[in-house]
Order: C-alpha cells, then structure tokens, then sequence
C-alpha cells in the first residue's frame, strides 16, 4: 500500500533540506582540502628555494630533498585524509 501523499511531501522536504546542508559541508571540505594543498606545495617550494638561496651545499641539499618530502607528502596525505572524510559522510 503506497504511502500518503502528505507523508510523501513532508519527506521530501525534511530530505531536501538536509540534501543541501550535506552539499555545503562537502563543499567547504573540498575548499578546505585545496587550501592545505596549496599551503603544502608552497612550504615546499619556499624550502626548495631556500636550498638554491643558502651557500652551504649540506644545507642545500637537506632543505632541497626536505622540500620535495614536505610538499609532496603534505599533498598526499591531505588528500587522503579528505577521502577518509569523504567516506565517512558517504560523498562516494
């Protein structure tokens, strides 16, 4: 026996109202994630510049490789993290 009509419209718009607030937490997580990869990848590239800008090669290199470490893996695990989240709310 189908549901009555009023039963039906009422549902329809409790959900709805919960549809958008769930689209507008997801898309300020994706806001947020693209802010702290764009952080990530400047850390590391401020350090990749700091190598070519310091005169001790030991330095150099360590602030070089550091760099490629903290802004890749920085990206990465954002990124990661943002798919956990994802998960979490049901996104995918």
């Amino acid at each position: 026996m189908p549901l009555p009509k009023e039963l039906l419209e009422d549902m329809a718009r409790r959900y709805e109202s919960k549809a958008v607030l769930a689209e507008r937490d997801k898309l300020w997580d994706y806001v947020r994630t693209a802010l702290t990869c764009f952080i990530w990848a400047a850390l590391g590239i401020a350090c990749i510049l700091w190598s070519a800008h310091t005169t001790s090669l030991v330095y150099g290199r360590i602030a070089f490789f550091g760099g490629l470490g903290v802004g890749n893996a920085g990206i990465i695990f954002t990124l990661l993290a943002a798919y956990r989240r994802g998960e979490k709310r049901g996104d995918w």
